[in-house]
This record gives structure tokens, C-alpha cells and sequence, in this order.
């Protein structure tokens, strides 16, 4: 018990060491001092943290009790009348959400009891507090954001210690019987707390408060002792939770609080046309005590029919220039990049459709060890036929060279007409690349077979027309790219 003691001491003191620094308002996000964990990380940023402080009149609750808040004497003469009891203390509040939150205590004060009836006791003694608790925003729970807009009513429960000394009096004449010497033992705090929001910075509010004991010796009096004899036993030794015929002891009080919203840059919302303005976005944080971060989500905006196709005009992209889907002359060059659209049947291209002289082409390459450029060239097919003629053969044996030479790459694409189903010209496509493949890797020579991809499309690519006999030549094909 005291090792626990101990440490919830040097935690309450450790947060009265760290008030100063939380008074500090919060810094912009583009600060370099500041901190994240200080807001809430919600759709929009919100202050959470506060302090309060709060004064008022204590009462204590046990076995010297018998009137509530009113004033208690020494002795049964009236002209000895002693000054009402009071607390006061201070608050630093955490708000986690909306709706829950926690808070830091610290309290001193005084306590005062008496009775006449068994004991004719009096009792007068002082105490120190410190506890955490978590609170529930009620008001929220209950009626919503909106609702009782500046004000926010929260519930609370938490655990403490206590630390106090008592004596207690005879009411004949005022003689010393018993005194506690300093004593502290577990309290566990639940309470109400009311407050309004008058300004962006600062509420008033009020906090009611009990304090359960673990103790039965506040009043320095265990209950069913009514001996009146001075010193009739020692209670020093004995243990704060000791429990006689009573129950354990407790305390409380009413107080008046103003609290200070921590925070850099507060705003208050304000009600426009009867509804409120939320307005986030002016540079400046609402507190999370009173703002549901909910309420600053704006609703989608729903467009009209006319809104829609504006935006839709607005963001449709520039036409496709039609020269970059015609390739009128078949020769694997689009006419937007060909700078000769009308090349011969069957030439052979370089990148910009220029038609080439292919073998000298090959010839210079080999001789000079040049390196490999764009060249696009077809082979021919006839009806239903996957077999190379002798023309193509001798350009696929200069493209097998050239290949091994310099490194080039090569992608093939296989095409068929429209005369078939789309099943049987897929397969023919196919049988047309692969015989190209074949032969430069078995009767051209070509060394390394990973440098030819391979693709196939039936007759869904055509490049002419193939409701012409002239159409459908151009469209039995293979495409051979040449590439670095």
C-alpha cells in the first residue's frame, strides 16, 4: 500500500511540474514546434486540452455528522462558533473524443463534523488529494452536438489518494481527545460536472463531487466507540482502513469552476440563419469539447443532370487525332508519324515510314558493326496458307543477321482477313508467327531465340479494308519490328 502511495504522489506531482508547459497554446501544424498528439486527428484538427480551477464549500460524510453545511462548534456555547469549511483546487482535463475524456485532480482543504447524540464529539482536520478519472460528456450521449449547444454536463469516476490529519474534541469542554497524525489511504471520486461556454477561451460551470474512503477514521472517531474518556485507547498503530460498527468515511463538495481552453488560435461557433456556422477552414481549431468532429464533414454536394455534363465537358479529354489509327499503306507505321503514307505494298520501313533498301541496309550494318534503329517490314501470306515464300525468306535470313550483329530485339505479330471464324483465324495468326520464329531460328541462323516476342490477333487488327481483294492481301501478314 505505501509503494502504491508513493507512486500515485509522485505521478500528481509530476503533473503539477508539467501544468506550466500545457498552458503553452498549441501550435500551427506548419510550426516547427508543433506537437500532433496535442489535437484531435480527426477530419479536421481540434483542441482537447484544458484547465480548470474551482472553489467551494466541503462536507464531510461519517460518524461525526449531523448537520449538512452548517456551521459546527467546540462546545455547545453558541458565542464559539467556528467559520464554515472549504475546498479548492485544480483540473487538467484531456478530451480523448467527443464523448469521453479524462481528467487530473488535485485538491486541499478542510473538514469539519459533529455530534452530540452517543458521541458529543467534535472534529476539525485538513487534506491533499490527487486523482485521475474518465469522464462522459452526458449532454452529447444524450442530446446530440447540437442541442444545448454551449453547454456540456460529464459524469466522471476515477481513483485518488487522500492525505489528512484529524482531532477530534469533547463538546463539554472542548478537550482534546483523539488526533490521527498524517494518514492517507484510497478514495475513489464520482461526480458531476456542469459547465457553459462563454467565450472562445473560458467556461464557468459548476462540480458536484463525493469522495468514497478506504478509511473509517477521517474524523479521527471509529464508529461505535462512545467512550468519552480522554485517551481511552491509542489509535495511532492502527490501520486507516480498520472499520467499526459504522461504514468507511466520506467527502465531498459543491464548487464553482472556470475553466481555460488550452489551444493556439479558438474559435466559438456562431448560429447563421437559426443553424450553426461551423467554419473550420478560417485558420483557427473548435474545441473537442464541445464539437463533434462529425458536424465539420460537409455533405456531398449532389450535381444536376446540367452540372454533371458541365464538369463532364469540362474535364473530356482532346479527340484522338484519326491519323494515329490509319496506316493506309499496311506498313506498320501509323499515317500521324509516316512520312511516306503511300509506300509500295510489302516495303520495307524505318521508325518515320521511310521505305527502305533493306539488303543494303544489312549490308552496311554488318560492314560498319552499326547499331541497330527502328525497322518495320511484313510478311506476306497466302489464303489460308502459313508458308514463307522466297522473297521472305532471304529478308529473314538479313534480319537473322543483323540480329546476332548488333543485339537487336524483334516482335513479331501475326494477322489474318475476315474470311473465317474468329476461332480458326486466331489459330492461323498463330501458325503464321510461329513459322516465322522457326525459320529464323532454324534455317536463318539466329542465336539467341529469347529476343523474339511473339503475338498473334486473328483478323482483328486489319490495316485495310477487307472488302477489297487488294484489302485482304494486306491484312494476311506477319509484322516484324526491328527494334534497338
Amino acid at each position: 500500500m505505501k509503494k502504491v502511495s508513493q507512486l500515485i504522489c509522485s505521478f500528481a506531482l509530476g503533473a503539477m511540474m508539467a501544468l506550466p508547459s500545457l498552458a503553452q497554446p498549441l501550435e500551427q501544424p506548419n510550426s516547427p514546434d508543433y506537437n500532433p498528439k496535442a489535437t484531435y486527428d480527426g477530419p479536421y484538427k481540434l483542441n482537447t486540452w484544458s484547465i480548470s480551477a474551482h472553489i467551494g464549500p466541503s462536507m464531510f460524510f461519517g460518524d461525526l455528522r449531523e448537520y449538512d453545511f452548517w456551521p459546527v462548534t467546540k462546545t455547545n456555547s453558541d458565542s464559539h462558533k467556528e467559520s464554515g469549511t472549504i475546498q479548492g483546487g485544480l483540473t487538467l482535463n484531456k478530451q480523448l473524443s467527443y464523448w469521453f475524456g479524462s481528467r487530473l485532480d488535485l485538491s486541499i482543504g478542510n473538514l469539519r463534523g459533529m455530534k452530540r447524540r452517543m458521541y458529543n464529539r467534535y472534529f476539525e482536520g485538513n487534506y491533499f488529494d490527487a486523482s485521475v478519472a474518465g469522464t462522459v460528456n452526458l449532454k452529447g450521449l444524450l442530446m446530440g452536438p447540437n442541442k444545448m449547444k454551449r453547454w456540456k454536463i460529464d459524469a466522471y469516476v476515477g481513483v485518488g489518494q487522500v492525505f489528512y490529519n484529524s482531532t477530534a474534541y469533547d463538546l463539554t469542554g472542548g478537550v482534546n481527545l483523539r488526533e490521527t497524525g498524517s494518514k492517507n489511504d484510497w478514495i475513489i471520486p464520482t461526480g458531476l460536472n456542469i459547465n457553459y461556454e462563454v467565450t472562445k477561451r473560458i467556461d464557468i460551470g459548476l462540480d458536484f463531487r463525493y469522495n468514497h474512503t478506504n478509511s473509517d477514521y477521517l474524523d479521527a472517531t471509529y464508529g461505535g466507540d462512545y467512550d468519552r474518556t480522554p485517551n481511552s485507547f491509542i489509535i495511532g498503530d492502527q490501520k486507516t482502513s480498520h472499520k467499526g460498527n459504522s461504514e468507511l468515511d466520506g467527502y465531498g463538495y459543491g464548487s464553482i469552476q472556470v475553466t481555460y481552453k488550452l489551444g493556439k488560435n479558438p474559435l466559438k461557433v456562431q448560429k447563421v440563419d437559426g443553424k450553426w456556422d461551423y467554419k473550420p477552414d478560417e485558420g483557427g481549431y473548435y474545441h473537442l469539447r464541445y464539437t463533434d468532429p462529425k458536424v465539420l464533414i460537409k455533405p456531398p454536394k449532389i450535381l444536376t443532370l446540367e452540372e454533371m455534363d458541365s464538369v463532364a465537358k469540362a474535364n473530356r479529354p482532346k479527340d484522338i487525332d484519326p491519323r494515329l489509327l490509319l496506316d493506309t499503306d499496311g506498313d506498320g507505321v501509323s499515317d500521324f508519324f509516316d512520312k511516306e503514307p503511300n509506300s509500295p505494298a510489302g516495303s520495307i520501313v524505318d521508325g518515320g515510314g521511310r521505305v527502305l533498301d533493306f539488303d543494303a541496309y544489312v549490308k552496311n550494318a554488318l560492314k560498319n558493326g552499326a547499331a541497330c534503329s527502328e525497322i518495320f517490314a511484313n510478311v506476306m501470306f497466302e489464303t489460308d496458307k502459313n508458308t514463307i515464300t522466297p522473297e521472305a525468306q532471304e529478308m529473314l535470313k538479313n534480319v537473322a543477321k543483323l540480329m546476332n550483329l548488333n543485339g537487336c530485339r524483334l516482335q513479331l505479330a501475326g494477322h489474318t482477313d475476315r474470311r473465317a471464324s474468329d476461332r480458326y483465324n486466331v489459330a492461323l495468326s498463330k501458325r503464321r508467327v510461329d513459322a516465322v520464329k522457326n525459320y529464323l531460328i532454324n534455317e536463318a541462323g539466329l542465336t539467341d531465340p529469347s529476343k523474339v516476342i511473339v503475338d498473334y490477333f486473328g483478323s482483328f487488327k486489319p490495316i485495310a479494308d477487307s472488302a477489297k481483294r487488294e484489302g485482304l492481301q494486306k491484312n494476311r501478314r506477319v509484322e516484324l519490328k526491328l527494334l534497338p
